[in-house]
């Protein structure tokens, strides 16, 4: 703001210093855009793209970035993304956690791990070391390494959140299969079987984080919507040329992760 002179006539602003804001509001313009490519083209990926999410949604809720982008608030960015809710504000918390840590190792982590990672002490969950064994290992493996460090510990993650009650009207069969699922779920991956509400939520995690190949094939068709649209979307014709290329990407990747996901598995299976 510039200060009034005598005449009651605000002086000029220096030209340098105009240069200087504008200069500065570009950079933060395309910063903000940047970071919500990154989480646009990572929302319609699952998985460790996930972590991507929260790796730059963090960074735009850091430096209050949503205005730069023409939203209202995060809310309408959320939104505008095509995140779900739970996911964004989980994978938000995670990134915080796991601040200072660079991206490609950050989000190099499977999910689940990552979620265990963040219960330890900040300097053994940014040990690079940790973290190779969050993006290498087992669900199973990795949550045994967790817990033998924590040696009886209070995890952070149990005194963050309130606990609630979860109620819900089933058959008694259904609840008999669901406490039966959880159980073998958590003996197969050597999980405390008394601690129900924790194994379904990883089992949800897994399930909902995962790939199958019914997903991706409706994804594609839904991809493939999109590019249509794209005809009438009123870029020319360079813009619109490099639309559909990143969505032929995209497209690409997710079944080249299906298949390599479903590869992994059948070795694992011999």
């Amino acid at each position: 703001m510039p200060k009034a002179t005598k005449t009651g006539q605000p002086a000029e602003i220096d030209p340098a210093q105009r240069e200087r804001e504008e200069q500065e509001i570009k950079a933060r313009k395309e910063e903000a855009t940047f970071h919500y490519k990154q989480i646009k083209q990572a929302s319609v990926l699952q998985s460790r793209n996930s972590l991507r999410i929260g790796y730059h949604a963090f960074a735009l809720k850091e430096k209050s970035l949503w205005g730069m982008l023409g939203f209202r608030d995060e809310q309408e960015a959320r939104e505008a993304a095509g995140v779900k809710e739970s996911t964004w504000h989980n994978v938000i918390r995670l990134a915080e956690s796991f601040r200072g840590l660079p991206e490609e190792l950050f989000t190099s982590m499977k999910l689940a791990n990552c979620s265990e990672l963040a219960d330890l002490p900040e300097a053994k969950r940014l040990d690079r070391e940790w973290v190779g064994w969050a993006a290498d290992e087992s669900m199973r493996v990795f949550s045994d390494r967790v817990a033998k460090e924590m040696n009886g510990k209070q995890r952070d993650s149990a005194t963050k959140e309130p606990i609630i009650t979860m109620k819900m009207s089933m058959p008694e069969s259904r609840r008999t299969v669901i406490e039966d699922g959880a159980k073998k779920f958590a003996e197969k991956h050597g999980m405390d079987t008394s601690d129900v509400s924790r194994v379904i939520e990883v089992m949800v995690v897994e399930q909902s984080e995962g790939k199958t190949l019914i997903g991706a094939i409706i994804g594609a068709i839904q991809s493939l919507k999109r590019a249509k649209d794209v005809a009438d979307s009123g870029l020319s014709v360079e813009e619109a040329l490099e639309k559909v290329l990143e969505i032929n990407d995209a497209i690409i990747l997710e079944f080249s992760e299906v298949l390599s996901q479903a590869e992994q598995k059948n070795s694992i299976a011999a």
